[in-house]
Parts: structure tokens; C-alpha cells; sequence
């Protein structure tokens, strides 16, 4: 059984970590003690669960949290996302590169779209 207030940490580059068996919210208990230490993303199946996991993140310990909102549009809708999803998304892109602890939750829907690409 994993010890939320101490939960296994593995810090080697390009690795993944997963927890099973963790009830109610103490994955949010886990991941805001993990974010004291890493930067890291949190990939959830639905926009109701990454908020949902944000919101107790943020309970047990208010740390760096980023948010990256899904468009809220289909791909070929006529009218163009709301100006501040835009906003937050690239407020988010802008910070990605100089965090040094903090969660970045994403649904995978969300995850899964085409960003543009800089040179």
C-alpha cells in the first residue's frame, strides 16, 4: 500500500510513474506532495476529472498549477474559440519551459490536438 505523505518517487528523465488502488482523493494528496519536488503532467480521460483533480491538488497544497483548456469547438466549427481559453493556453505554453515544480493537467482529448510548431 502506498503511503500518500510519502509517496515512491522515481526522477529519471523520460520515465513514467503510476499509482493504482488510491481511493477518493488522496491521488490529489500524492501528486501535491509530488509537486513540491517536479515538474510533471497529469493526463486525465475527461475535462470534469482534470478539474476535479485541480481542485484537491490545490486543497492539500497550493502549488504551481497549470491548466491546459480544450478548445471548447469542434474542428470545424465557423466561430473561434473564447479569447480567454486562448489566453490561458498561451500563458501555459509560455511557462511549460521555466517551471521547476508544479503540475500541468490536461485531458487527453485536450492532449491529443495539433499545436503550431515555432522554428
Amino acid at each position: 500500500m502506498i503511503n500518500p505523505l510519502n509517496p515512491p518517487l522515481t526522477y529519471k528523465p523520460k520515465q513514467h510513474q503510476s499509482w493504482d488502488n488510491i481511493h477518493g482523493s488522496s491521488l490529489g494528496l500524492i501528486l501535491s506532495q509530488v509537486a513540491q519536488n517536479t515538474p510533471f503532467i497529469v493526463i486525465t480521460p475527461d475535462l470534469l476529472s482534470a478539474q476535479s483533480l485541480m481542485d484537491e491538488i490545490q486543497f492539500y497544497a497550493p502549488t504551481d498549477l497549470l491548466h491546459f483548456p480544450d478548445w471548447e469547438t469542434l474542428p470545424y466549427d465557423l466561430f473561434s474559440p473564447h479569447q480567454d481559453i486562448i489566453s490561458e493556453r498561451l500563458s501555459t505554453l509560455y511557462k511549460l519551459p521555466t517551471i521547476e515544480h508544479g503540475v500541468l493537467c490536461v485531458p487527453i482529448n485536450t492532449l491529443m490536438q495539433r499545436l503550431a510548431r515555432s522554428c
